[in-house]
């Protein structure tokens, strides 16, 4: 009987066109975008679209404005007309990221920038700020020396005549050699860079993108396969099967073996497409990456079984499960990030099948970590799943008395 309504839903699932393109092309495809979206949110790949006015007109704030230019890691243009107003107005209008007004010359005193942003973008700011830096330090670090030199002196002691000539001849000498391109030492050749994996740029949030989409459509598709037992429910297919000796146990099994083999279908299209677009490495982590997306089917199944097993329609079933999905994946990171919540948000994200599915498919294809650290991830989908699957079957025994 289990076998035979495997049989079943598996045919039902063949003959029906539309339920294949939504199970098996419609997750991968959601996976690109999200990829395509957040791999570059670390800041690498993201072109701030900035929007310049130079008030000071001299020949310092011209320097900077060719230097914001041609930066390659912003998409910089001039306001035209020329004026503050406009780049508040272009700002207003999200038709710029940031805006840069230029009030003063770069190398006299006070402030001589203004930032514009919309709220909305919080990072344009910072990342604006630290454009301007890098070109001031790299194209004009002769007017980061003066700049210097000028807050030196009043905190210390005037420089004499002679001081002040050998200054100035050392910033005109810093001035020529970064107009000539010749390097000049700067504060950013005191730092370096260390990735704490060996994975490619943004290869993370590839694979954490990929166990989001999977674990979210697992239970979507689920859910869809479950609601089969109302639908028997409807037909009084479930009444017959009943009046057999072994009730709905054999059924309810078939269903949920059924499940299991769509879940990891579904994340065999995803990891495909993730290891064929993006050399997300699941071939040299075949069998821990299979156990997981098993223990995934798992969770689903269950999940899916217990909470159409308690309603009596479609319609609660539809209403319920769906509530309940959005839910868990927004607070489990399946939409946004989790470590961008507040930490509060983080721990609740735990009480969820979604972190731990994420959590794992993350460790283990970007922090290549030990099959080892991967159990309580295991742990938790494989007895979340076992527990729906006891309340339907709880449910089912209810419902034959």
């Amino acid at each position: 009987m289990m076998f035979a309504m495997f049989r079943v839903m598996l045919l039902r699932l063949l003959r029906d066109r539309g339920a294949l393109a939504m199970t098996f092309l419609l997750p991968p495809l959601v996976f690109v975008i999200f990829a395509t979206v957040f791999a570059g949110s670390t800041g690498e790949n993201i072109k701030l679209k900035l929007v310049i006015a130079d008030q000071a007109r001299t020949p310092a704030s011209g320097r900077l404005v060719e230097a914001l230019l041609q930066d390659g890691r912003l998409r910089g243009l001039t306001a035209d007309p020329n004026t503050a107003k406009t780049v508040r107005r272009q700002v207003r209008a999200g038709k710029a990221d940031a805006g840069l007004i230029i009030l003063s010359d770069p190398a006299g005193s006070g402030t001589p920038f203004l930032i514009v942003t919309d709220t909305t973008r919080a990072m344009a700011a910072p990342m604006t700020q630290g454009r301007i830096q890098a070109a001031l330090s790299e194209r004009l670090p002769d007017i980061m020396l003066e700049k210097t030199l000028g807050m030196v002196e009043p905190v210390f002691a005037p420089l004499s005549a002679g001081q002040k000539n050998q200054a100035k001849a050392i910033v005109d000498m810093v001035h020529d050699d970064a107009k000539a391109g010749r390097a000049v030492p700067a504060a950013q050749d005191l730092f370096a860079t260390e990735a704490i994996s060996g994975a490619g740029k943004g290869r993370g949030a590839i694979a954490y993108y990929a166990g989001a989409v999977t674990i979210l459509f697992a239970l979507f598709s689920a859910v869809n396969a479950a609601m089969t037992l109302i639908e028997e429910r409807r037909a009084g297919v479930a009444d017959r099967i009943l009046a057999g000796a072994a009730g709905m146990v054999p059924a309810l099994n078939g269903k949920f073996l059924f499940i299991v083999l769509q879940t990891v279908l579904q994340a065999c299209a995803i990891f495909f497409v993730a290891q064929l677009i993006y050399d997300v490495q699941v071939r040299s982590h075949l069998l821990p990456w299979l156990a997981t997306s098993v223990c995934v089917g798992v969770c689903a199944g269950g999940m899916a079984l217990g909470v159409v097993a308690l309603t009596r329609t479609r319609d609660q079933a539809q209403l319920v499960s769906t509530f309940l999905i959005l839910l868990l994946a927004a607070v489990g990171g399946s939409m946004v990030p989790r470590f961008l919540m507040p930490p509060w948000l983080q721990t609740l994200g735990f009480f969820t099948p979604h972190a731990w599915a994420i959590d794992a498919y993350q460790a283990l294809l970007w922090r290549d970590a030990e099959w080892t650290s991967l159990y309580p991830a295991w742990g938790v989908l494989v007895g979340t799943g076992l527990a729906g699957l006891l309340l339907a079957h709880v449910m089912a025994r209810l419902v034959r008395r």
